[in-house]
């Protein structure tokens, strides 16, 4: 009888602490050059009417392309858009600035140079606001080029020689951590960087995900994502193969290594490795 009075009650804690549980976002990632109108409407969409804030920290021209992107926004039909340049990490530790991102929902990155980006807010209260945005508020973040690069927790920085596969060859840093199961590249087709992305594939054993121009991810909570754009997205899935360095000069080796190509529209699962539905 006991149990009878008092499942009613367990079942509605139950229901209160699900509405209480941290949730992620959205994540708009932009591989470079033309931003899809249909990732900027998902990107405006995802923020519901709340703040939208825009951070050129990795650009050359700060004071140009924040406002460049801020206008796209509203041009798309976002009311509440705001930009901010974040100039060093001493900046970035800033009430103030905490408070902006705080009060966003969504944080959005331009290009530029990833590294000047991550040693401008890397490992200070304002990235610590932009995860909580992402993984306990339910945020959108995206990026484009350099703000795409910085998603991932293994961050290519552009420097290395690409002309070769080889351990050790391609220079990374830490990234925001936003994905952390795979490493992100952006310019992918345009640019040729199939061989950078590639031998980190096989160095780390870690999924690639190379991002063409014009092109974007919307990446969701259960790391499933649906390619916009008018590009392409390429995926290297290294699990399940065997990997080894030859020769005892750091050359790479990989056997049955798995490739996906995706266009505007399809969906693919990274814990399943394949394209789910269009």
């Amino acid at each position: 009888m006991a149990k009878k009075i008092l499942y009613p009650f367990l079942l509605l804690f139950c229901l209160t602490c699900n509405h209480s549980v941290p949730q992620k976002g959205l994540l708009v990632i932009i591989g470079g050059r033309k931003k899809p109108a249909e990732a900027v409407r998902s990107f405006i969409d995802h923020c519901n009417g709340g703040k939208i804030l825009v951070i050129p920290s990795a650009s050359a021209v700060p004071l140009e392309s924040g406002p460049e992107a801020a206008q796209l926004f509203r041009d798309h039909g976002a009311n509440n858009v705001d930009w901010i340049f974040i100039l060093d990490k001493e900046m970035a530790s800033a009430d103030s600035v905490v408070q902006m991102i705080r009060e966003s929902q969504g944080i959005f990155f331009t290009g530029g140079v990833q590294t000047r980006l991550m040693d401008r807010i890397g490992g200070t209260p304002a990235e610590d606001a932009i995860h909580e945005l992402y993984f306990k508020r339910g945020g959108v973040v995206g990026g484009t080029s350099a703000g795409a690069a910085v998603m991932s927790q293994i961050m290519i920085t552009g420097d290395g020689d690409f002309n070769i596969l080889e351990r050790d060859n391609i220079v990374t840093e830490k990234g925001l951590g936003l994905v952390n199961h795979c490493i992100i590249d952006q310019h992918f087709i345009r640019r040729s960087r199939n061989n950078r992305l590639l031998s980190l594939v096989i160095e780390k054993n870690m999924i690639g995900v190379g991002i063409d121009e014009s092109t974007a991810v919307l990446y969701y909570p259960n790391d499933t994502f649906r390619v916009v754009g008018q590009g392409s997205v390429l995926i290297y899935d290294p699990r399940g193969s065997h990997t080894q360095n030859i020769s005892g000069k750091g050359k790479l080796a990989i056997g049955s290594l798995k490739l996906s190509v995706l266009y505007h529209g399809l969906w693919f699962d990274l814990n399943k490795g394949r394209i789910v539905h269009e």
